[in-house]
């Protein structure tokens, strides 16, 4: 998510609230005691506070406001359902019961996905958006095991998802896309979101 960022109004951002936290502080008298040690002191615990506090804020404040998602990517967070198609040397088919579980934060995305016969995790997740076309997807690596009691269980082979974020009516977001195996099955998945986190989740 970080590539994602508008680093230049960022960075600008950051210095300017720095020199306010910094003149703030010398109006309050912490800083310009003549006392050089004192003043490196208050200016570390001053700065680490101001740090800690940025962090937070950044993440809740993030998670909060939609227009500062559209500046780097759509938070995705939450319980969604779907559907899969699958065709490939081994079989052919579809699924119904398809559930993934996606935790999103402003510096990660996470996807766990699951149906009756198998669960997948997240290898890894790059986020891309084209602000010209309007369009975010994901290229979404995932390791994915077969159950218990079903055929081929504890089979694990690698895949990669391509899923285009596509919003609806009514607030809710959908993911299309197309995913490729290791085991040359190929697919198409379908998922709409049916929850989010708790507002008060900045970190899922």
């Amino acid at each position: 998510m970080l590539h994602l960022l508008p680093i230049r109004w960022t960075l600008t951002i950051l210095i300017v609230l720095i020199g306010i936290a910094l003149l703030t502080a010398v109006y309050a008298g912490d800083l310009a005691y003549g006392d050089t040690l004192h003043d490196m002191v208050s200016i570390v615990r001053f700065s680490s506070l101001a740090a800690g506090l940025l962090i937070v804020c950044s993440f809740a404040l993030w998670r909060w406001i939609p227009i500062l998602q559209t500046l780097t990517f759509p938070y995705l967070g939450g319980a969604w359902s779907g559907r899969l198609t699958f065709a490939g040397t081994r079989a052919t088919g579809s699924r119904d019961d398809v559930t993934l579980r996606v935790f999103h934060n402003l510096l990660r995305i996470q996807l766990v996905l699951e149906t009756s016969e198998s669960n997948s995790r997240t290898l890894a997740v790059h986020a891309e958006r084209d602000s010209g076309l309007r369009l975010n997807r994901l290229y979404y690596v995932y390791l994915n095991e077969r159950k218990e009691g079903v055929a081929g269980a504890g089979d694990r082979y690698r895949g990669l998802a391509i899923l285009r974020v596509e919003p609806q009516e009514h607030c809710r977001t959908s993911l299309l896309g197309s995913y490729f195996t290791e085991t040359k099955q190929t697919g198409t998945l379908e998922l709409a979101r049916i929850a989010k986190h708790p507002w008060w989740k900045v970190w899922a």
